[in-house]
Order: structure tokens, then sequence, then C-alpha cells
């Protein structure tokens, strides 16, 4: 998956991404369009910031869906 599409999955702008992984926001534009590649430990502190944002939602979504899921359970009892 490219950049941008796991930084919008995660919800971000470019400008919080910058400041949550260090790299910055002129960086990591250019790297979402293709004109620079972001070094090896600017590539490691993006991917590893946005895959920990994503997960977190992910888990916030699933104890949403669980409840909401628990709760019609309950209704049709």
């Amino acid at each position: 998956m490219d950049l941008k599409e796991l930084r919008r999955m995660a919800d971000l702008t470019q400008f919080e991404l910058a400041q949550r992984c260090g790299v910055s926001r002129m960086r990591l534009s250019l790297a979402e369009c293709g004109q620079i590649e972001l070094n090896a430990n600017e590539d490691s502190a993006v991917r590893k910031t946005l895959m920990g944002v994503i997960e977190h939602r992910s888990t916030q979504l699933k104890g949403v869906l669980s409840g909401v899921l628990s709760g019609k359970a309950a209704m049709s009892v």
C-alpha cells in the first residue's frame, strides 16, 4: 500500500503525521507524490506511526461493533 493510502486510512493529515513521526510535512508531501523517497529511518518511522494509528482505530471499531451487535442480540431475545 502506498503512503498516501495508509495516511488516509489512519485519517491523518500530512501535518498530523509529520508531528507524530518526526518527518517534515514537506518530505511527506514529496514522498506521497513520488518526487522523493524517504530514507530507511524516515520510512520506518512513518509506517510504524501509521500502523499504530490504524491498529488503534481498528480496535476501537471492533469494540463499537461488538457493542452494537450484542445490543441487537439482547433486543431479539
